[in-house]
Order: C-alpha cells, then sequence, then structure tokens
C-alpha cells in the first residue's frame, strides 16, 4: 500500500458516501484520497485541484475517466463505484487497488522474464482492445500507470482518456501525455488515435523486461526530439522472442501497428494463475506485504498493525486481496491473519439456523456448510449426494456436510450426471477405457463395467458429453495404427444398461485443440444430442445418431480465434431454443436450427451463460437482464448494487433465480423472476467468500457457490 498521509485541514471528511481515512497522493488534475464506503470497502476516491474545478473540460475530463472506468469494468482496472462531476467538489471513486506499479516493480526487482513480460503484454491488450472499442483512448499509457495486483496487470488513470476526434482537453500548445512513452504523432502535436495506445504499450513492455524505455534521453537529444526525428528504438537487453512484435508496435508510421487484439491473439489469452506461477519471489513478497498492510486499517485511520502471514501464489491469485477490500474492521483483520472461523484445513462452518420454511420473508438461508477447497476454476458437479470437484485430482465431496468422501488419481476420469446418478468414463493408466454409473461414495465404477473389448481402441482425447438415464454421450477418437495418420473425429452412444455401443457418428468438419483433441461441448435436449463446436451447432438424434441440423453461428475468423483454446462452452436449451453462448448469445430454434436472433454485449460487458425459464432469457453482465425468449428484445434489467457475475441454471425452477454477486459485501442474490424484486440476499461473509463467489450451482433444494478455493452450501428450503 501507498504511504498514507494524514488529512489536511482544508480536506473534506467526506465525498458522497465516502469518508476520507488519509491521502493517498497528488497528481496535475488533483489530490487521490484512501476513502471507505459505508459498507466497509475500501475506495481510491480522485478529486481535481480547486484552480482546475471551474476552467473548461476539467470535469468533462472527470467524466471521460469515469465513462473509460465503467468500460473496461474490473478485469481490465479498478472497478468504477461512482462519480459527481458537477459538485462543488467533483469527484470519482474507483475500488482500491493493492499492488506496485509496474516501475515501483522493476526498480525494485529489475527486469521481468520473458513469460511474464508476455502475459504482462496481453493483459494489457486485451485491456486496450475493451477501451477502444468503448470510442477512448488512454493517452497516456506507461509504466507507473500499470498496477500489478494479486489478480494480474491493471490499466490505471484515464484523466487523459479521449474519444479520437473530439476537442482536446489539454492547454493550447500542450501535450497530452508522458515523452517517454509517447508516441511520434503524439510528440508532433497530432490528434490522439488506437495506434498510439499501441506504441505506448509497446515502450513499457520493453521498459519492463530491459529496466530502460525506447526513447530516454541519449546525450544531447532529448526524448521528444528523438520521436520528432523518427528515431530507431533503444531495444539493448530484449529478448529475441519479443523483439520482432514490439518493433512492429513502434513503428513509426500507425497504421503500420499491430491492433490491441492481434497482439492478444499472439500472445495468448491472459491466464491469471500461470501469471501468478511465473512472478519473481520479491514481487510476491512486495504483493504479500501490501496486502497485510491494508488489514490493519481499522475504523480510525492509521492504528498499529495486526499480525499477518504470507501468501502463497495460489492464494493471491484466489482473490484474497479482494477481501482486504470488502471489510475494513475487524471481518477484515479476522480474515486477513487466517482466524476467520471456517479458515483454514479441515474447518467447517456449521449450520447456526433452520431453513427457508422457517424464514421471515427477505430473510436469507443459513449456510449448512463452508469448507476450503483446493484450487479449481471450474464449478462442482452436483448430484443430491455428492458434489465433484475438480482439481488436480478428482474429489467426491459429501452434500451433507462438505466432508472429502474420495479421492482419485486415476489417468483420465470425465463424470456427469444422468436424472439422480452419477455416471463416469474413465481411462486406467494402460489406456483402457471403461463407462458405467459411479458409486457416489467411493467414486468407483463397478466391477462389470464396460468391457476393454467394446471401448478398446478409443484414443485417450476422448471426452464424455453428456449422458442421460440410458447412455454416455463422447467425443472420441480412435487409436490409428499409424501414428502419422489423422485421427478421425466420432460421436458416440454408449448404452450403460447394455454395455455396448448404440451408434456412432464421424464428425465432419472437426475442430482440434492444441493438444489434437475435439473442441466441443454438448447438452441433451428434446431427443436431441446439441453440441457447440468453434463455429456452429448441431442436433443429432439420440435414437441412431442422425444429422438432424447444423447451423452456422461464428465467422471464420472467429472460430479461428485462439480464445477458443480455452474450450467451448456448453449450449442452454429451453423447449423452443438452443442458445449458443461465445462472444454472443444466439438462439436456434430448436426444431429447424434456424436462428432466430442474437444478443451482443453491450460495450465491454461480458455476457454470462444464459438462464432461460418461461419464456425468458436472463444473462448476467454485471447487472441481471431479462429478455423476450421469442424476441430477443430486453425486458427489463435489476442492478443489485453489487457485480453480477454468474446464474445458477435451475435445477428444478423455483421461481427464483439465483445470482453470484462480488462487491457491497454480497455473495448471493434470489431474484423473484415473477414480481421482478430481490426475495434476499446472502452476505459475503456468511460463506466466507470475502470477495463473492465466481461460480454458483443448483441441484435440488441445495446452492452451491464457489470460489476458486472455497465451497458453501446454501439450503432452498
Amino acid at each position: 500500500m501507498s504511504t498514507l498521509l494524514p488529512l489536511l485541514p482544508d480536506d473534506p471528511e467526506r465525498l458522497g458516501e465516502y469518508t476520507l481515512l488519509g491521502r493517498l497522493g497528488g497528481g496535475g488534475m488533483g489530490t487521490v484520497f484512501l476513502a471507505r464506503t459505508t459498507g466497509g470497502r475500501l475506495a481510491a476516491v480522485k478529486t481535481v485541484r480547486s484552480d482546475l474545478r471551474d476552467q473548461p473540460g476539467y470535469r468533462q475530463r472527470l467524466t471521460l475517466e469515469a465513462e473509460a472506468a465503467r468500460a473496461l469494468g474490473a478485469e481490465h482496472t479498478a472497478a468504477f463505484l461512482g462519480a459527481d462531476p458537477d459538485t462543488a467538489r467533483p469527484w470519482l471513486a474507483t475500488a482500491y487497488l493493492i499492488g506496485p506499479s509496474l516501475t515501483e516493480a522493476v526498480v525494485a526487482g529489475g527486469p521481468l522474464p520473458e513469460p511474464v513480460v508476455r502475459g504482462l503484454g496481453s493483459a494489457l491488450a486485451a485491456a486496450l482492445a475493451a477501451l477502444h472499442r468503448a470510442g477512448l483512448v488512454h493517452r497516456d499509457v506507461k509504466p507507473s500507470n500499470v498496477l500489478i495486483t494479486a489478480q494480474g496487470p491493471r490499466l490505471i488513470d484515464f484523466g487523459l482518456a479521449q474519444a479520437p476526434g473530439s476537442p482536446r482537453l489539454t492547454e493550447a500548445g500542450g501535450l497530452a501525455g508522458t515523452p517517454a512513452y509517447m508516441s511520434p504523432e503524439q510528440a508532433r502535436g497530432g490528434p490522439p488515435g488506437p495506434e498510439g495506445d499501441v506504441f505506448a504499450l509497446a515502450a513499457v513492455l520493453v521498459f519492463a523486461s530491459t529496466g530502460h524505455g525506447p526513447y530516454d534521453a541519449r546525450g544531447r537529444q532529448s526524448t521528444l526530439e528523438l520521436l520528432r526525428d523518427g528515431a530507431d528504438p533503444d531495444l539493448t537487453g530484449l529478448p529475441d522472442g519479443l523483439r520482432e512484435t514490439l518493433t512492429a508496435c513502434l513503428s513509426p508510421e500507425p497504421g503500420d501497428r499491430p491492433a490491441p487484439g492481434r497482439l492478444r491473439d499472439e500472445w495468448g489469452p491472459f491466464d491469471p494463475g500461470e501469471f501468478a506461477d511465473l512472478l519473481p519471489q520479491a514481487l510476491l513478497a512486495d504483493l504479500s506485504r501490501r496486502i497485510g498492510d491494508v488489514a490493519t486499517l481499522a475504523p480510525a485511520p492509521l492504528r498499529a498493525p495486526a499480525p499477518r502471514r504470507a501468501l502463497s501464489r495460489r492464494t493471491l491469485i484466489a482473490g484474497t486481496a479482494a477481501a482486504a477490500l470488502t471489510a475494513v474492521g475487524g471481518a477484515s483483520a479476522l480474515w486477513a491473519t487466517g482466524n476467520l472461523p471456517g479458515s483454514g484445513s479441515g474447518n467447517r462452518t456449521p449450520s447456526p439456523g433452520p431453513g427457508r420454511s422457517s424464514r421471515r420473508p427477505g430473510t436469507p438461508p443459513a449456510p449448512v456448510w463452508s469448507v476450503p477447497s483446493p484450487f479449481s476454476a471450474a464449478p462442482a458437479v452436483a448430484s443430491d449426494e455428492v458434489l465433484i470437484h475438480t482439481s488436480d485430482v478428482l474429489r467426491g465431496i459429501s452434500t451433507a456436510d462438505g466432508r472429502i468422501l474420495w479421492e482419485t488419481q486415476t489417468a483420465k476420469v470425465d463424470v456427469a450426471v444422468a436424472g439422480d446418478r452419477l455416471v463416469g468414463f474413465v481411462f486406467d493408466d494402460d489406456g483402457n477405457a471403461s463407462a458405467g454409473f459411479l458409486d457416489p461414495r467411493s467414486g468407483r465404477l463397478p466391477g462389470d463395467a464396460a468391457d476393454p473389448a467394446v471401448l478398446g481402441g478409443l484414443a485417450q482425447t476422448t471426452q464424455l458429453l453428456a449422458a442421460d438415464a440410458e447412455c454416455l454421450y463422447l467425443k472420441a477418437y480412435f487409436r490409428s495404427a499409424d501414428q502419422r495418420q489423422q485421427e478421425e473425429a466420432w460421436l458416440l452412444s454408449y448404452d450403460l444398461g447394455a454395455r455396448k455401443l448404440r451408434w456412432r457418428t464421424r464428425v465432419e468438419g472437426a475442430v482440434l485443440d492444441s493438444n489434437g483433441a475435439l473442441m466441443m461441448s454438448a447438452i441433451i435436449s428434446g431427443g436431441r444430442l446439441i453440441c457447440s463446436d468453434p463455429a456452429r451447432v448441431f442436433a443429432v438424434d439420440l435414437r441412431d445418431g442422425r444429422l438432424l441440423w447444423a447451423c452456422r453461428v461464428r465467422t471464420d475468423q472467429e472460430a479461428a480465434s485462439p480464445n477458443q483454446s480455452g474450450g467451448i462452452n456448453p449450449p442452454v436449451a429451453s423447449d423452443r431454443h438452443v442458445f449458443d453462448f461465445e462472444e454472443r448469445i444466439t438462439a436456434v430454434d430448436l426444431v429447424t436450427g434456424a436462428v432466430a436472433w442474437k444478443l451482443e454485449p453491450e460495450g465491454t460487458k461480458l455476457l454470462s451463460a444464459p438462464v432461460c425459464v418461461n419464456g425468458s432469457v436472463y444473462v448476467a453482465d454485471g447487472a441481471l437482464q431479462a429478455f423476450d425468449e421469442s424476441t430477443g428484445k430486453k425486458v427489463w434489467t435489476h442492478d443489485p448494487g453489487a457485480y453480477v457475475s454468474m446464474l445458477a441454471a435451475p435445477a428444478p425452477f423455483r421461481g427464483e433465480l439465483y445470482a453470484a454477486v462480488g462487491g457491497a459485501g454480497q455473495a448471493v442474490v434470489a431474484v423473484d423472476v415473477a414480481a421482478r424484486r430481490v426475495a434476499w440476499t446472502l452476505a459475503a461473509g456468511a460463506v466466507n467468500m470475502p470477495d463473492g463467489p465466481t461460480m454458483i450451482v443448483q441441484r435440488g433444494n441445495r446452492l452451491y457457490p464457489q470460489t476458486v478455493d472455497r465451497l458453501a452450501a446454501v439450503p432452498l428450503d
């Protein structure tokens, strides 16, 4: 945490709903304060200097900065909390980010390793792509405006953000930006554009990789002179693996620079876990110290520090820093030192009260248990008796009390729920495939599971797609005697009762990932196996494997995007439509395969997997949106005051939708869809998830909120 300075006599005690705790620093526009909301969340509140408040453009600049923060969202920058550019003392509030600037990180620990720089470049390129899609340019990308946080790099300070072609917000003859990271066209006084941000990004990455900028002053030549004269960049010490790309970004001609989207594709999607594993130990120690420092902030600022412990890479990325931001008082300090009830290995929070039947309207249910869980980015698979949790191994967790019932180190296991039973598809260490119903208490297949002679010959890239009460449906490859020969992709139906293959259908136009596996996901609906792959949605008859229809939903360029390497989101179905979900949501007629409508994200928002009930399609994109199933037209929006990240698929629908939310001390919001109102809200502290869950699953009368390192059970009766 930056040094917190005391408030000066002329500083206000409050701005809007924010209580000011101290000064974090100041800049060209004004002062930045550390503040706390009424709910206990820490915030950075930026104000405009008194001598600038009434000058033309400065209130507009604050408005543009707010728009930029809102457009990017918490994935790329500090989450926007609020702003009032029209008050006597204009202010802007964002979430307080914990972490050193890139400048601090490199000065303290030296240049960063090449893989870290690639991850840094991927994250920042994605941020710039989102900003440019919103019609804005940053104009001041530099190392001090990049923070290395526990969740990854964040781009900050949009005080110079501007829409291309808009009137200048700088003084006549003045230059916007920092010379060492300014593009040649900016140095010559030209208009800002997205290409200038790309140039600045490359300069930032040169600094991160070498410890110096590409246009630091040389002898008697200043940085601006070097830029205006078209001098070659100084790339001394830059690894060869970065040189070609960054040289292209530093081209003196804006039109020759690659777009941020192309850079992100070249460097691959940003992976927070991988990024954390690659960070130098000194930088991780700095992050841990800063997170511990935040926990020392009690209701009155500058109190004596509380004890703290070092944080591991995985804990940092799992969202622990966010906990320090959500509650500054006693609960935060307990969490930070590992003393929160239910934290630590094996500790469980008992159910503190009765279920829904005895609850007053508006009262949330009391969680049954909340337990630490091994790192996982995938939601649990739930049956009535057991949760299947996937991390480095497969674990069966009791739905009754959260105990681990079994673990398996099997070379390859896929699990699904078929009706009220668990089914599994297994490869043993010798590559022999078996399939059948799983014992929920042991996680084992019965001894008379599929004869290897029936499933023999399947390559280990074969995976379980879906299951019903009769069959498993697999995406499969068969081993080839000639390893140089391309194996064909097939869909298989394996009859669980007869223990034999029912049918197999070759997949035309199959797309493989980098590991050679068929890229596809599927669900079962209306007697059909509905499949999504990188380019299309198609339906196969469950009885005989016949292709019923195929619908193209993505262009060749979209289908070839490296973003698809992470897998394909499974489609969602109602009794009328299939909803394909990737960048957009496409509604496809379940019977004919014709496109009914498409839903594009607004600005840079990310759409969650849709949920369709009673003729309405519900989507989380920060708020809860409802759309008419027939037309795709928006019907209503609900904003609970926290970020809505995911909806639980109803299993079954009980008149309420359950959303995972983060911020404002919330974890789960239950929405009565008929009344269009909140039925109840569950606090984040109740499930020991300080920043709220990132995933949520409903099964019967239970709700299972989940983070990457914690799992909880909430009764719905």
